[in-house]
């Protein structure tokens, strides 16, 4: 049997290891395949059982090869559309780490019915199984800086939320159904909510719409960059790396419990994504144009409060830069003729 959090914390520290079996729906996503890596090799957490829950509708199946040895892993093939699938994967589980979710802002606009039924109800059906379950203690939920909307100042998580897409507006309210968790269960289950910066950065599930890594790659194959306005506007940044070791802290702090948090790494300007892309990139085409693009509105994050609790980011946007430009170092004029 593994253990729950209804162990003593006492004995906990003093074994220094936590066994726990962990589900994590959207697995194999872009931060979903970083996770189970860094929850499968995390010294606190050895012996622990991790449950990998996705429906592969992206076919990131790479996601999937060469875990790590030390990690114990299951599959579950299920969607979170599907109560009875989720119901099924939570029994014996002790935490629920939920990033499963349509994560494009920009074509949730497109698929509003696709977006409400995945992030919105997929996630009252997540609270639900686990309420259904005698065995789990915790969601940790994959939140949104989105939920803010454009700002005029640095936002934190006290201020007012304005979401701007479909995409926003659902995440926000799925944070809303966690965080009801412990008045709904007497406080058995507690619920995070974790308001993640625009992610960037390499991952085996990775994803390059987001603005880094799309700039990188575009930037690498001598595409054309589009920057709306001025390109001063400014938004917040958290490697895919930091937003894994920021779901395995809220995991193995108590003081995060029943709290929202945003997770940031630094608040950077397109002009200054630029900055670090061109010099990596030569053939790198900027064109610009009048006018507001939902991926490059303003705003600016405070993430002091996590931080505070003793988490911190280690990779600069600069430094994601350069993880493609390294990557991209064999692209030859043959494919630059090619993309022309």
């Amino acid at each position: 049997m593994y253990n729950s959090f209804l162990v003593d914390e006492n004995k906990i520290v003093k074994r220094g290891v936590r066994q726990l079996n962990i589900l994590v729906t959207g697995g194999a996503g872009y931060v979903g395949s970083q996770l189970i890596r860094d929850l499968g090799e995390h010294p606190e957490l050895a012996g622990s059982r991790i449950i990998i829950f996705d429906n592969m509708q992206d076919e990131r199946y790479q996601s999937l090869m060469n875990l790590p040895p030390s990690g114990i892993y299951d599959f579950v093939y299920g969607d979170v559309q599907n109560l009875d699938d989720l119901v099924d994967a939570v029994q014996g589980c002790d935490v629920v780490i939920h990033l499963a979710a349509l994560t494009n802002a920009v074509v949730s606009f497109e698929r509003i019915p696709e977006t409400e039924r995945t992030n919105f109800q997929g996630t009252k059906n997540v609270v639900e199984a686990v309420k259904r379950s005698s065995t789990v203690r915790r969601v940790i939920y994959a939140s949104t800086c989105s939920v803010y909307g454009e700002t005029t100042g640095i936002v934190n998580e006290e201020s007012e939320c304005h979401p701007e897409s479909p995409y926003g507006v659902y995440k926000l309210m799925g944070e809303q159904e966690v965080l009801a968790l412990p008045s709904q269960t007497n406080g058995r289950i507690s619920g995070t909510a974790l308001r993640l910066a625009t992610v960037f950065g390499l991952s085996p599930g990775l994803r390059v719409h987001t603005v880094v890594n799309k700039f990188a790659i575009y930037g690498a194959l001598g595409m054309p960059i589009t920057v709306h306005g001025t390109g001063e506007q400014k938004r917040p940044f958290i490697h895919v790396k930091d937003a894994s070791s920021a779901f395995i802290f809220a995991l193995l702090n108590p003081a995060t419990e029943n709290g929202v948090f945003n997770v940031v790494g630094e608040n950077a300007s397109v002009n200054q994504v630029l900055s670090y892309v061109r010099p990596r990139f030569p053939r790198l085409k900027v064109e610009r144009k009048e006018g507001r693009h939902l991926n490059q509105i303003s705003y600016e994050v405070d993430g002091s409060k996590f931080r505070a609790l003793g988490w911190k980011p280690t990779i600069s946007v600069e430094d994601g830069v350069e993880e493609f430009a390294k990557l991209c170092s064999g692209i030859n004029s043959g494919i630059y003729a090619m993309v022309k």
